[in-house]
């Protein structure tokens, strides 16, 4: 089923300057699809967005590292939906003008969970996931996610390999030791984190998050078997962070490991 409605915002100032008249046309850098999915045994729905990108085109995966646009999934519109949530496979790390930026290039699944409000009745998918498409220029786009889901459905084999190439346990990859530093900072707090891992790629990256907070990543060094990260919430308050709460993200071109909380035990 292609997608119904797609909206094309070309924003000024991610271009260079002169550059609007030549901004290209979204049916020039991408290719989009809603591919229906199957009924879980819980009664939750998986569907998929099914994207192709022209080459040397890259999409953010849900944080776009130093420097890129935050996917925003916005279902409100939808009928009997409680929620709805990508689960997002792993991405690569992409480096260009000395950024860092994480994401997607060439074709990606987008494994989106649907949980219908009341189960066992219709379900209709009416949202809008925003996200950004950068190569020299970077273009936010409106994507209309439309879908009317009913009965169990078939396994969609693509979809099922995408959810199995979800991020890895970084203590699979051979992480031993995790501290924490939080700093509080003029322009907010700084957390900085030093991982206990071996290299997983030529280039990588450590990203720090927490739920429901904006964090800057900041870049990240690796010394030997230490790789050390950073990010920046512009917020003073240093006294109300959870440090089980803290999530890192190691992305590579290898692809991405993952932990969670401030320690090992957590």
């Amino acid at each position: 089923m292609k997608i119904f409605r797609q909206i094309l915002a070309v924003c000024a100032f991610l271009l260079p300057f002169g550059a609007q008249a030549q901004a290209p046309r979204l049916a020039e850098i991408m290719d989009t699809q809603m591919r229906s999915g199957w009924q879980t045994g819980s009664g939750t729905h998986i569907a998929a967005l099914h994207m192709r990108l022209a080459r040397d085109w890259i999409t953010y995966w849900r944080h776009p590292g130093e420097s890129g646009l935050v996917p925003r999934l916005d279902w409100s519109g939808s009928q009997n939906v409680a929620n709805a949530r990508i689960l997002w496979p792993e991405p690569r790390l992409y480096l260009k003008a000395g950024f860092a930026s994480i994401g997607y290039s060439q074709e990606v699944m987008l494994p989106i969970e649907v949980t219908p409000a009341q189960p066992g009745q219709p379900v209709r998918l009416d949202a809008i996931l925003s996200v950004g498409v950068c190569n020299d220029i970077c273009i936010p786009v409106d994507l209309s996610l439309q879908m009317d889901i009913a009965g169990a459905g078939r396994p969609d084999r693509a979809i099922a390999t995408a959810l199995e190439s979800r991020p890895r346990a970084a203590r699979n990859a051979g992480l031993s030791a995790v501290s924490c530093t939080i700093t509080p900072e003029k322009k907010g707090v700084r957390l900085s984190a030093s991982l206990d891992l071996p290299r997983s790629g030529a280039q990588e990256f450590l990203l720090i998050e927490m739920p429901g907070v904006a964090v800057r990543a900041l870049p990240s060094q690796r010394t030997g078997d230490t790789l050390v990260g950073h990010g920046l919430i512009r917020s003073n308050a240093a006294q109300g962070i959870n440090r089980s709460d803290i999530r890192f993200s190691i992305i590579s071109e290898r692809g991405t490991l993952v932990h969670q909380g401030c320690a090992m035990s957590d």
